[in-house]
């Protein structure tokens, strides 16, 4: 028995009551591996506080604390400690291939022989960015997860062409006595995302009906247990527990959610679990006790001092340092896109005064500062850009130039385009209606579009659909519909000619800087302002009178399931069910839109 036993929680039922008998050893452990976005080496991480998650650190006065955690050395070892004592199913959800300088100028290859020869997952899921590789002119998704030695499951990626899968939706294992059957479903918004993706090569089946689908056929395959494996966010797996009733256990990636306690769903006897991003690792014990199934949880947050991580494994180690080793040359000498690295990615580049990180849903410090330096880039009136949620946490101190790559680590070049103030705003309520709908199978992105610090927005989020923008204001004055304003942003591969930075309407004087791509305008920038001082400033604010949206997990409930508003201050979740039951799966359950 494994010394790290005290750390996993009490037995449970699926309906979430305590079990009658707590002695006894798990049939089966499952690791849960998610979002690890090209974290090779340890880096560090910013954790909230939070009173209904109980994330076990020492805050002291604070709300929130930095601490360096995971790396492919760290993440092996502790699954090959669990193997040691357990019959263990790894379990690997993506946004693997993208997110740092080595998988950007590598095309993700640089991830393939760490994640085989240790992580060694049973099945891989494929995430959004996963598909990424697409936007360059030698990537190609399909031959990145051919080289995976686990086998890609996906019941709803599709060969356009064809309409032929591209995967099997599940596999049967056999895993300390169980049949197991894991469903896989990859990310279903990618074709919205960023066409230069998927190109026309993809069609991504959305509804939530081919889970149930999926595991249906699992079941008369002979499982015992079904679980499913998705990258597609933790508002859309709550909702869907709720109407796939032969799912046991969900394990949910693409929102970076640490889920310390399951959720449960008692009315479908199914539980949902996140495990963070790629720092941490979700494990689920599971046994069958008089042929009910029977479930514990832990979390484990791979912090460098934590109690349960172990040291790094030596092997690992020597593989990852042997794949970073060219990007600490002298000259690199990688380019990709518009982007080209020409000194090494431990360059000190900046300081700053304050910690940077975006770990938020409104609005972050660092992407405040990406966006200030798009702006004096090209003089604009603003800058825009998308809010994303993913990358590192930089403490008080030097800046390098890896840490920008783990914030926006794409080869794009910057741009500058001219919108009037109408489209500004319509883009912006579209993005409100996103993130603010009470139906979770709309939501998609998770995060509020960011916007330079002279730019202040006004929301609210229980307003009906369309009105949910209260007010927009640059430098101090609200928008003009009528008038123009100059907009510095970024060029997306594969977007048409005059839509900038996923605004998707076509901007006015559009110019590209080809010579630049974000980190290097970030690097100008510092250049020019170091040390830099940035802060949330409440430049989104809520109305009065319209509700409440929480910025981080230590502004309310946890876990933090976007938006946390339209569901009474996020205490309850939305309980209606959005998909008939038992039904016979028609062919409407594989649409093409939503």
């Amino acid at each position: 028995m494994s010394t790290e036993e005290p750390a996993v929680g009490r037995w449970r039922n699926l309906d979430g009551s305590i079990a009658g008998r707590q002695e006894g050893d798990p049939d089966l452990v499952f690791g849960h591996v998610s979002d690890l976005h090209g974290q090779l080496t340890p880096r560090n991480q910013i954790y909230y506080d939070n009173s209904t998650a109980g994330p076990d650190f020492e805050f002291g006065d604070d709300d929130r604390v930095i601490d360096r955690a995971g790396g492919i050395p760290v993440l092996a070892a502790k699954l090959d400690e669990l193997r040691a004592d357990h019959e263990v199913c790894t379990l690997m959800s993506g946004d693997t291939f993208h997110g740092s300088a080595v998988t950007t100028y590598t095309n993700g290859r640089a991830m393939l022989d760490p994640i085989n020869e240790h992580v060694n997952p049973d099945v891989y899921v494929p995430g959004n960015w996963d598909y990424s590789n697409e936007a360059a002119e030698d990537g190609n998704f399909v031959e990145l997860m051919a080289d995976l030695d686990a086998p890609v499951l996906a019941n709803n990626l599709y060969d356009r062409e064809t309409d032929d899968l591209l995967y099997d939706p599940y596999r049967i294992l056999d895993v300390g006595g169980l049949s197991v059957g894991v469903v896989g479903m990859t990310n279903v918004y990618v074709d919205r995302m960023a066409p230069a993706f998927y190109e026309g090569k993809y069609r991504f089946g959305k509804h939530p009906a081919l889970l149930e689908e999926s595991a249906h056929a699992a079941r008369e395959d002979g499982a015992d247990v079904v679980v499913a494996v998705t990258e597609i966010g933790l508002p859309w797996m709550v909702q869907a527990a709720k109407d796939c009733a032969r799912v046991d256990v969900m394990f949910s990636a693409h929102t970076h959610e640490y889920t310390y306690d399951p959720i449960v769903v008692e009315e479908t006897e199914t539980i949902v679990v996140e495990s963070g991003m790629g720092e941490a690792l979700g494990r689920v014990d599971l046994r069958v006790q008089n042929s009910e199934v029977q479930f514990r949880h832990h979390l484990y947050c791979l912090t460098e001092d934590g109690e349960y991580t172990p040291e790094p494994d030596d092997t690992a180690s020597e593989t990852v340092e042997s794949v970073r080793a060219p990007f600490y040359e002298d000259d690199p000498g990688f380019e990709r896109g518009a982007g080209t690295l020409e000194r090494p990615l431990d360059t000190v580049v900046g300081r700053t005064e304050k910690p940077l990180y975006r770990q938020a849903f409104l609005e972050s410090a660092w992407n405040t500062l990406f966006n200030d330096a798009l702006r004096d880039h090209f003089d604009a009136d603003l800058a825009v850009s998308h809010g994303f949620r993913y990358g590192t946490a930089i403490p008080r101190g030097e800046i390098t130039l890896e840490e920008l790559y783990t914030f926006f680590p794409m080869a794009t070049p910057v741009a500058r385009g001219v919108a009037y103030g109408q489209q500004l705003k319509s883009h912006m309520e579209e993005f409100l209606v996103d993130n603010f709908t009470p139906y979770p199978y709309d939501q998609e992105d998770g995060r509020v579009r960011n916007f330079s610090s002279n730019v202040e927005v006004t929301i609210d989020p229980t307003a009906k659909r369309g009105r949910r923008l209260v007010e927009m204001r640059v430098d101090g004055d609200p928008i003009d519909p009528e008038e123009t304003y100059s907009v510095a942003t970024f060029r997306r591969p594969g977007d048409p000619e005059r839509d900038l930075g996923n605004c998707g309407f076509p901007f006015q004087d559009v110019e590209v800087d080809d010579g630049k791509i974000p980190v290097d305008v970030i690097v100008d920038f510092l250049n020019d302002n170091s040390p830099v001082e940035y802060e949330v400033m409440g430049l989104v604010e809520t109305a009065d009178d319209g509700g409440r949206a929480q910025n981080t997990p230590a502004d309310g409930p946890y876990p933090f399931i976007q938006p946390g508003v339209d569901y009474s201050e996020g205490e309850a979740y939305c309980e209606t069910a959005m998909i008939p039951s038992e039904n016979d799966f028609p062919e409407e359950g594989r649409n093409r839109t939503r």
